[in-house]
């Protein structure tokens, strides 16, 4: 009865009205537009938030309050995702992971979504172990929020799909493989996005965003159906802590053990290959040299 009220109170079709004076003749948007401002309001909360964060708390507690916002909005995006995937197939879904990564790269003025982050900050000495068990702890958090901001965006019941989510109880876990192997895979996705995330491979720094973002994208669409290829510890207990089909320790170690360990094994592959194009090929001589 209350999920009933709160959705017949805040639905699209009254914000319509008050904004054009006109009752909708549809009953649902289009999907396409229903996904497009999901996106929107996403965003632009998380875009505004972030900036009174800045402006308003003091900066130690705007770095972990940002962190927050930007890990619940990256994690809520993956929801809408999931819907653009199973609508539209795997081309549009590698096109709205790119978009939404380049508008995030511009958008978080340096927050963190993925606890992975912390624990790398922690290996190469830039932040102490407090911190990082600190930043990990607020971005679990965030990935557990972002369900219910998800939520709060579908009670606008834009689109079957949205009422559908809205009015679930339970949710399956995304784990399809078994427990070592979904391991892996979540291993060797954080594995490669890490490393290339400390490479320059080409000049043009878009380019070069376009390549890393791309890599990612392309990762997920190719591993969505064996973990639901998270590669974020954090979204991954956002989407599936308590999920029938696994337990809570299987969850712990496909999506936490396995990122972890791909991104210590990638701080050490860095030392073995290092690509940075934009350092000159005689200088690079002179060291090696030396």
């Amino acid at each position: 009865m209350e999920a009933n009220v709160v959705m017949a109170n805040m639905t699209w079709r009254p914000l319509w009205q008050m904004a054009f004076g006109t009752v909708p003749v549809e009953e649902f948007l289009s999907p396409m537009g229903g996904s497009l401002l999901y996106l929107t309001i996403t965003i632009l909360s998380g875009f505004i938030l972030r900036i009174l964060s800045k402006v308003i708390l003091h900066p130690v507690i705007s770095e972990y309050v940002c962190d927050f916002l930007a890990t619940m909005e990256m994690c809520a995006y993956f929801y809408e995702n999931n819907f653009i995937f199973s609508r539209y197939g795997p081309v549009w879904l590698f096109v709205a992971i790119v978009i939404e990564c380049v508008i995030a790269n511009r958008t978080y003025f340096g927050a963190s979504e993925n606890p992975v982050k912390a624990l790398y900050s922690l290996c190469m000495k830039e932040i102490g172990p407090v911190k990082a068990v600190l930043k990990i702890a607020v971005q679990t958090l965030a990935g557990l929020a972002s369900y219910r901001f998800a939520r709060f965006v579908w009670s606008l019941d834009m689109v079957p799909d949205h009422r559908q989510r809205y009015y679930e109880t339970s949710c399956v876990t995304d784990l399809n493989v078994t427990l070592l192997f979904g391991m892996g895979i979540e291993l060797a996705a954080t594995l490669t996005d890490t490393w290339l995330g400390m490479q320059t491979v080409m000049k043009n720094s878009f380019i070069d965003e376009l390549i890393k973002v791309g890599n990612g994208a392309l990762m997920i669409v190719i591993g969505i159906s064996t973990t639901g290829m998270y590669f974020n510890p954090a979204m991954a207990t956002g989407h599936l802590l308590g999920c029938k089909g696994a337990t809570n320790q299987d969850h712990l170690i496909v999506y936490w053990v396995g990122p972890f360990v791909g991104c210590i094994i990638a701080l050490l592959f860095d030392r073995v290959l290092h690509i940075d194009v934009t350092k000159s090929k005689p200088v690079a001589a002179d060291k090696k040299k030396k």
